[in-house]
C-alpha cells in the first residue's frame, strides 16, 4: 500500500490486486450506507524495529454482526451511482463496487 498524507487526509492506493480487494473490503466495513460510518483508532505503538505493522481498531463495529458481503452480478452489465452519476462496466461474477459511499446500482 502506497500513503500520502496532507494535513488532515490520509490517501491510500493498493499496489496489487490482493490489496484493492482488502482496502475495498475495509472501506465497506467503515461506510454505512445507511448513515453513520465507523472510525479507525490506532491500537498500541507502531515501531518499525520491534514488529513493522501498525494496529488499529473499528470504533463502533459490532463483531457479532457479520461485515459486508458484496453483491456479485450474475451477468455483465452496467453500474451507476446515483450521487456522482458514475457508470462502471462488470462482468459477470464481478461484485458490485461502492460509489460515494453506497453500493451502485444495476442499469436496466
Amino acid at each position: 500500500m502506497k500513503l500520502n498524507i496532507e494535513k488532515n487526509l490520509v490517501e491510500v492506493w493498493p499496489e496489487s490486486p490482493g490489496e484493492k480487494i482488502d482496502l475495498e473490503e475495509l472501506w465497506r466495513i467503515l461506510i454505512d450506507c445507511n448513515g453513520a460510518a465507523l472510525k479507525l483508532a490506532p491500537v498500541g505503538e507502531y515501531v518499525p524495529q520491534k514488529q513493522n505493522k501498525a494496529v488499529f481498531y473499528i470504533e463502533g463495529l459490532d463483531p457479532e454482526k457479520p461485515t459486508y458481503t458484496p453483491i456479485v452480478v450474475q451477468e455483465d452489465c452496467t453500474v451507476w451511482c446515483r450521487t456522482c452519476n458514475g457508470l462502471q462496466q462488470l462482468k459477470k461474477g464481478d461484485p458490485i463496487p461502492i460509489c460515494c459511499g453506497k453500493i451502485m446500482e444495476v442499469v436496466e
